[in-house]
C-alpha cells in the first residue's frame, strides 16, 4: 500500500482530508473544511499541481514545540502534530511534498469521530 488521501466528513467544517503514510501515519491535513468530496479532492489536486513552486512556512506553535504549513490558491495543508524541533518540522514538511504529489485519491467519505 503507498500513501494516500482520505476524506472525513466533520459536522462544523464539512469535508476535510488528510495524508496518511503506508503505515497509517497521519502527514498532513487540511486547515479547512469544504462543501463537498468534489470540492475537497478539487482541493488536493490544486495542491498537488503546486506542490513544487510553494515554498513552507515552519514556525514555531509555542516555546517549546514547531509545525509546518502550506499555502496555496484557496487551501492549505498543515502539520497534523507539533514537533520539538525545527529541522522535524522540516523533514515532516519534506515528506509530506514527497508523498503527497504521488499519493492515491479515493473519493470515499469517513464519518470523523467527535
Amino acid at each position: 500500500m503507498t500513501a494516500r488521501f482520505e476524506f472525513y466528513e466533520r459536522a462544523p467544517m464539512g469535508v476535510t482530508w488528510r495524508l496518511l503514510s503506508s503505515n497509517n501515519r497521519d502527514l498532513g491535513r487540511s486547515a479547512s473544511g469544504y462543501s463537498d468530496v468534489d470540492d475537497c479532492i478539487s482541493a488536493v489536486e490544486t495542491l498537488r499541481a503546486a506542490l513544487a513552486d510553494t515554498e513552507p512556512q515552519v514556525y514555531r506553535v509555542n516555546r517549546l514545540a514547531w509545525a509546518w504549513r502550506l499555502d496555496v490558491a484557496d487551501t492549505a495543508a498543515v502539520a497534523s502534530r507539533a514537533y520539538q524541533r525545527r529541522v522535524q518540522a522540516q523533514t515532516a514538511c519534506g515528506l509530506f511534498v514527497k508523498l503527497a504529489s504521488v499519493a492515491e485519491i479515493t473519493p470515499a467519505v469517513r464519518q470523523a469521530r467527535t
